[in-house]
């Protein structure tokens, strides 16, 4: 096998001229660069072994993103919201030339103990214990959508804002009669919380979730109304009966609240099944921001909850170093055409 004390006694030069020319090619003179470059050809030696430098320089030169506990990479790589998270933090990997691995953690998957890489993102976490493995690993890190406390770096979005102003412009619109699809964090069919019965925050899945569901009972509490008597219908973002529930259960709604974009969708796709106008009839909103979105039928009127922008600020955390930062991103509403006046028999004086 060539080695690199070939290519430089072929070349006439040091080995360190050679090792520069692979690996600091602005410190060596075109010309010399150039000599050294064609002995490595002719000699079929293609560079360092990359696990020789990273041996040496205690680097890997990669970010690890872990996504939420629950998903495998399958879930993870269908889901269209957190691609766009994926495609912030990798901008920042094109900017500075570093990898982006995914490494899921899933039960009896130590991945993050023993992922190859010099810091991790965490995807959303539901405890402190889940950021305890990163912090053994004692590599930079920083969490996604949960509070870990002001000793570790943490990305979040406001989503309680998000959500107060998107139930807020329904409200502004006339509506008073309303559904709520919200998140089911866990496997098993979608679950029916029944109008007129109190519910906890844990009707919601998570914290983060759980403040969707705050920012939506904080509005409509404004308007002298009570979450409690609002149908609820809590399901996995895939569940296609969800919408169906919801509409069955809801039948005299006349705006949706969904806090997934794709269940968003979904329920307008269910609302024109059966024959029911969007906005006309019915206003739907949904949270996060994704291409179908705005290529629905209608468009769906959603909050941008600045998911890639989390994925850059995330990377931009890990790469840099220093002290731990705490940023929260402030959610943005973009009305589309899903959502329009309250149908014109119902509305409040």
């Amino acid at each position: 096998m060539t080695r690199l004390l070939d290519v430089a006694k072929a070349a006439g030069v040091s080995r360190s001229t050679a090792s520069n020319v692979f690996n600091n090619p602005e410190m060596v003179r075109p010309k010399l660069r150039q000599r050294v470059e064609k002995a490595a050809r002719e000699l079929g030696y293609n560079g360092p072994d990359p696990k020789g430098r990273l041996l040496r320089d205690g680097k890997f030169n990669a970010i690890a993103v872990m996504p939420p506990s629950q998903w495998g990479v399958v879930d993870s790589l269908r889901n269209p919201v957190f691609d766009l998270f994926l495609l912030g933090v990798g901008e920042v990997c094109d900017e500075i030339g570093a990898n982006l691995v995914l490494v899921p953690d899933k039960a009896g998957n130590h991945g993050i103990k023993t992922a190859l890489v010099d810091g991790f993102i965490l995807g959303r976490v539901e405890h402190l214990a889940e950021v305890e493995a990163a912090q053994l690993r004692r590599l930079p890190f920083a969490v996604v959508d949960f509070d870990p406390g002001p000793n570790i770096s943490s990305v979040r979005t406001d989503v309680r804002a998000g959500c107060h102003t998107v139930a807020k412009h329904l409200i502004e619109l006339g509506h008073r009669r309303f559904g709520i699809v919200s998140f089911l964090r866990s496997p098993g069919p979608a679950r029916l919380h029944p109008a007129g019965q109190s519910r906890d925050l844990h009707a919601a899945g998570n914290p983060s979730d759980q403040e969707k569901l705050q920012g939506y009972t904080d509005a409509l509490a404004e308007a002298g109304l009570d979450i409690d008597d609002v149908p609820m219908i809590q399901a996995d973002p895939w569940d296609l009966d969800a919408a169906r529930m919801l509409l069955d259960e809801a039948p005299e709604a006349t705006a949706i609240l969904s806090m997934s974009v794709m269940q968003g969708i979904a329920v307008i796709e269910e609302a024109r099944r059966r024959g029911r106008s969007v906005p006309g009839d019915l206003s739907v909103v949904g949270y996060n921001d994704i291409p179908d979105a705005e290529r629905s039928d209608p468009p769906l009127t959603t909050v941008d909850g600045m998911v890639a922008q989390k994925g850059r600020v995330a990377a931009q955390i890990v790469f840099g170093g220093g002290p731990p930062r705490h940023e929260i991103l402030q959610p943005q509403l973009i009305m589309r055409a899903s959502t329009g006046p309250a149908p014109r028999s119902l509305e409040v004086d």
